[in-house]
């Protein structure tokens, strides 16, 4: 059994989600060229039962990564909080320095709120890697107008590696994940 198929059948397995090995789309933001392959569940029922992880890729050189659907972006929060004229105005805002200091002062005077709940997304990630044994992070996506939010997994896996303990893994992460995932939505 190639290692795409493994995967794809543990997390059949873990979700009720089938995923299929596809091209990723054109704003993925990784280079297609640094990844060995990439799979996504596309059928619009199973994703409603299993949001908490959509897509799945191995990068070159062994690391594989496990993405939650989108948990927010940055125009819906700052309209629910602020309202529309607000939203509107964010979307003017370069989110490519959203790391650094002036960039989160700035943001943190116009969206308190916001940054908050980012803050609050960030905390669930790190508590649940603690708790889980895994590797989670609150990613990000975007930096004109929007960022988008998904929780995610890396997944290092020696080279060498069988495809049972490769299980074992995937079945810990996709359990942090949908952890992270229903708690948040609970917010």
């Amino acid at each position: 059994m190639s290692e795409e198929d493994f995967v794809r059948e543990a997390l059949l397995t873990e979700t009720g989600a089938h995923f299929e090995v596809i091209a990723p789309h054109p704003a993925f933001p990784l280079a297609v060229d640094k990844l060995e392959w990439f799979m996504r569940c596309r059928n619009r029922e199973e994703i409603t039962k299993a949001p908490y992880v959509n897509a799945v890729w191995k990068e070159k050189g062994g690391r594989f990564w496990f993405e939650s659907l989108a948990i927010g972006d940055t125009v819906e929060w700052i309209e629910l909080a602020y309202g529309e004229e607000r939203a509107t105005q964010s979307l003017d805002l370069d989110y490519s320095g959203f790391d650094e200091p002036t960039f989160l002062a700035e943001f943190r005077r116009r969206f308190p709120i916001v940054l908050d709940r980012v803050r609050e997304y960030e905390a669930v990630a790190e508590r649940i890697s603690k708790s889980a044994g895994v590797h989670m992070e609150l990613r990000r996506v975007g930096s004109r107008g929007l960022l988008v939010f998904t929780f995610a997994v890396r997944l290092d896996m020696p080279e060498r590696a069988t495809l049972k303990p490769l299980g074992s893994a995937i079945g810990k992460s996709v359990s942090a994940l949908k952890q992270a995932y229903e708690e948040v939505t609970k917010l």
